[in-house]
């Protein structure tokens, strides 16, 4: 990350970066960079402060503003190339899983017994609203409308 800090000689000087921000006065630059107008005055007439102070100046002209959208362009590309190819990655993987299921019986040699058919798979429970659904009664054996009002909701632990 520190590797993407512009070098001292590819920095513009100072009377550029200030010329590029609007040319504020002293008094501006010093408020806004929290120290004396008397600093600001020394470095602008000696072309030169300290590079913590250059470093935040250029981030605010055009070209760190363009260095910056660079970095951000950049990271979009590279993550929408990683995003396309996890997709293409699980389609495959979905085809493979998709082509093995149709296979179906492997008769691997460690099957429990020969002739022996494994649990059909797992559709899941059908949907029921809570506000429709009936449920029989515990011992009668009728069925029921439920209970309307609140909902119990179930505590959640809570890690400590």
């Amino acid at each position: 990350m520190l590797n993407r800090l512009p070098l001292p000689t590819q920095m513009p000087p100072l009377w550029m970066l200030i010329e590029d921000i609007g040319n504020p006065k002293p008094r501006e630059l010093a408020k806004a960079l929290a120290v004396t107008e008397a600093s600001v005055k020394r470095w602008i007439k000696l072309d030169a402060a300290p590079r913590p102070v250059m470093l935040a100046i250029f981030w605010l002209t055009r070209w760190g503003q363009s260095s910056v959208h660079c970095e951000a362009h950049n990271d979009a590309v590279m993550q929408a190339g990683i995003a396309s190819n996890l997709r293409r990655q699980v389609e495959r993987l979905q085809t493979q899983l998709d082509h093995l299921g149709r296979i179906g019986d492997f008769g691997a040699a460690n099957d429990p017994a020969t002739g022996v058919r494994g649990p059909r798979p797992f559709v899941g429970a059908p949907q029921l609203h809570a506000a429709t659904a009936e449920k029989p009664a515990r011992r009668t054996g009728k069925t029921v409308a439920p209970k309307t009002g609140k909902t119990k909701q179930p505590r959640r632990l809570q890690r400590g």
